[in-house]
């Protein structure tokens, strides 16, 4: 179901990227390919009708594993496959999970939050302003979502340390 990312499949991979998030919630082209060769990093993807359908860009820390970034492509949309894919990426996993969204204040981070709520993660109080990701880009206010329990003070601190020297160093 979901596959490690072959490095033919970047050049799909980085325009679901850019058609998914805000310029300011991803790397420049060549930053985001630099990473495939960090251990910490991994991408898992999945791919229907012969198209990358969807991914999960991951980080792996000592005690947890960050979410950094999650889509399902348009045309797939809607129909549970990314309840169906997150829920396979999560029984993979070890770990505890950690994610993060923006505030849900509006209707999409509203709605963004209630499906990572239904699929078992739990909103924290505690969240960041993410560091811009590349020269003429803008901090990213965030707060943080965590499975399969709720965040504590102290994992969040840790998770806050690492994140900070690992990612966004």
């Amino acid at each position: 179901m979901l596959t490690i990312l072959q490095e033919e499949q970047f050049e799909n991979l980085y325009q679901l990227i850019e058609d998914s998030f805000p310029s300011d919630e991803y790397r420049p082209y060549q930053t985001q390919r630099a990473l495939l060769s960090n251990p910490h990093y991994q991408i898992y993807v999945y791919e229907k009708d012969n198209q990358l359908a969807a991914f999960f860009a991951t980080w792996e820390g000592p005690d947890f594993i960050f979410l950094e970034h999650f889509a399902v492509k348009a045309s797939f949309r809607n129909g549970g496959l990314g309840s169906k894919l997150l829920q396979a990426f999560l029984k993979q996993q070890s770990k505890p999970i950690v994610l993060e969204i923006e505030p849900p204040e509006g209707e999409i981070e509203k709605r963004r939050a209630g499906f990572y709520e239904r699929n078992g993660f739990s909103l924290s109080q505690w969240g960041y302003v993410q560091p811009a990701l590349a020269k003429g880009q803008s901090p990213v206010s965030v707060v943080l979502m965590s499975y399969p329990k709720p965040l504590q003070e102290q994992a969040y601190q840790s998770f806050k340390n690492w994140v900070f020297k690992h990612v966004y160093s």
